[in-house]
């Protein structure tokens, strides 16, 4: 008989499930194979009367299946307002976590809800724990590029990832644009903050091959003197991917053509190492030092020749490189 309760709660047959709470006799927090009680699967179903019997019956509403996920994480998933209050008002934990560590509140971000995630803040959900992975309700924001929800969840901009990654890291790692716009206009907002790698959000939009991100940046101010932890400035990694843009962009606005790395590479040396004779030729005409040497005693030149970047060994000797 508790099968039968249990798909009722499942297709939302409020009639059957009333007929059952009258005769009695029901284990309301009775769990299937996967731990799913019947106030889950109302939950799931989205069936609002169903749900209200059963609370109102007395069932658990913080009763977890085995993936320690409770009814308010399942009905988070639709953003179904009414059914939350129903068990909030039950005593539902509005922070609890499953085996994942994530929160309510972060699966409805991570299905894009900006209005239910607005009601679960005001509801009292705290938008500063972080699932086991380190990542926080404004990662998840940043990461799915919703701008709106970022605007209301981000307080503490600075905060890390288990990576070091703060929101604008991310933001320019998954190339969107316009939350790196949003993010900007926040005060507390660390534009050259950098992230265990060494990376600053410059770095990591030249890495991306992303002009219209590093433009952005750079417009706010971005430090192109910052470095990687391997010494690699921004122009290093623009050169290193053949972006001849982003190359020309940072030269304009001033960045040290010759700057070395941790191994002594000039952005001339590394843009023929990986042969992109579009770079080498932009940074010969503007004046880059052809005959600087790395750490091993080798320049442009000698590497270019070696890899037979026979265009690249051209452009190097017309620009009068010696060595």
């Amino acid at each position: 008989m508790e099968n039968i309760f249990l798909n009722a709660c499942k297709n939302n047959q409020k009639g059957i499930v009333q007929t059952f709470m009258k005769r009695g006799g029901i284990n309301l927090d009775k769990r299937d194979a996967m731990g799913n009680t019947a106030l889950f699967y109302a939950c799931q179903k989205g069936a609002r009367d169903v749900v209200k019997i059963l609370v109102e019956g007395g069932a658990d509403v913080n009763l977890a299946n085995n993936q320690s996920m409770t009814p308010l994480h399942m009905v988070s998933q639709s953003g179904n307002k009414e059914i939350v209050a129903v068990l909030l008002d039950s005593g539902a934990d509005i922070n609890v976590t499953d085996k994942e560590g994530k929160t309510p509140l972060i699966y409805s971000i991570k299905d894009g809800r900006t209005e239910f995630t607005k009601f679960l803040l005001a509801k009292g959900a705290d938008k500063s724990i972080k699932d086991n992975e380190g990542y926080s309700a404004l990662d998840y924001a940043t990461s799915r590029g919703l701008r709106d929800t970022i605007a209301f969840l981000a307080g503490d901009t600075t905060e890390k990832d288990s990576q070091g990654n703060t929101p604008l890291h991310q933001a320019v790692w998954n190339n969107e644009a316009e939350v790196v716009k949003e993010l900007l206009k926040i005060a507390s907002i660390d534009l050259n903050g950098h992230n265990d790698q060494g990376d600053t959000a410059l770095v990591l939009a030249c890495i991306q091959n992303n002009l219209r991100v590093a433009g952005i940046l750079l417009d706010a101010g971005a430090d192109m003197l910052l470095r990687r932890l391997d010494g690699n400035t921004a122009l290093h990694y623009s050169s290193g991917r053949g972006n001849k843009e982003i190359v020309k962009l940072l030269l304009e606005k001033g960045m040290d053509i010759n700057s070395k790395n941790n191994e002594g590479e000039t952005p001339l040396i590394v843009a023929a190492i990986c042969g992109f004779n579009d770079v080498t030729a932009l940074l010969i005409e503007r004046g880059a030092n052809l005959d600087e040497k790395d750490n091993n005693e080798y320049s442009a030149l000698h590497y270019a020749s070696v890899k037979g970047y026979n265009e690249i060994v051209e452009q190097l000797l017309m620009g009068g490189a010696t060595s």
